[in-house]
């Protein structure tokens, strides 16, 4: 894709132009994967913007489109996709200090909520909000939740993500208040 994607670009059109980013967008928009039916699936993919896309996942459209880029490679925040290109894993980052002294008060398995046709951002930001000092939530996935990581990080919560084993990821969240006043965080 020659043109840079913006929150107004269609899906239709981006896969046209990045078809190795399928998995990784339904993986984001666990609706789009349930389409029953190629005629629906195509219809709303040629009809929903990235922007729609990201309102009706429950995630910012800003950092939703960034993380695509990034995966496209149009992006120069490889932070966001965890990974050069979206592919790849940085290379492991020490948990921080609060992740490893905060208390799990909620554990989150993503996995199983998009199995559901649920999408955990709705539930990460619900439990996020409700954490006391010293309190974090805790999300698995097999897949590093990359724009919910960004969006957590803008809405003044600290986040931590690695995957701990092959395919498995744990993300960390906490308010940031609280993991500053730890050294390391």
């Amino acid at each position: 894709m020659s043109a840079r994607i913006q929150p107004e670009t269609r899906l239709a059109t981006l896969l046209a132009a990045h078809p190795e980013l399928e998995t990784r967008l339904m993986a984001a928009l666990p609706a789009l994967a349930q389409a029953r039916s190629e005629a629906v699936r195509r219809s709303v993919l040629e009809g929903t913007t990235l922007e729609q896309a990201a309102r009706l996942a429950g995630l910012p459209a800003p950092e939703f489109v960034a993380t695509i880029r990034v995966w496209a490679g149009q992006g120069e925040d490889e932070e966001a996709a965890c990974g050069p290109g979206g592919h790849v894993p940085l290379p492991p980052e020490p948990r921080p200090a609060w992740a490893a002294r905060f208390t799990a008060r909620y554990r989150i398995d993503a996995d199983q909520m998009l199995a559901a046709g649920i999408h955990p951002a709705g539930r990460v930001k619900e439990c996020a909000a409700s954490l006391g000092p010293g309190e974090m939530v805790v999300l698995t996935s097999s897949f590093c939740p990359s724009p919910l990581i960004q969006m957590m990080r803008h809405s003044g919560f600290e986040a931590w993500t690695g995957e701990t084993a092959p395919g498995r990821w744990e993300s960390c969240f906490a308010r940031r208040e609280d993991a500053a006043g730890l050294t390391g965080s």
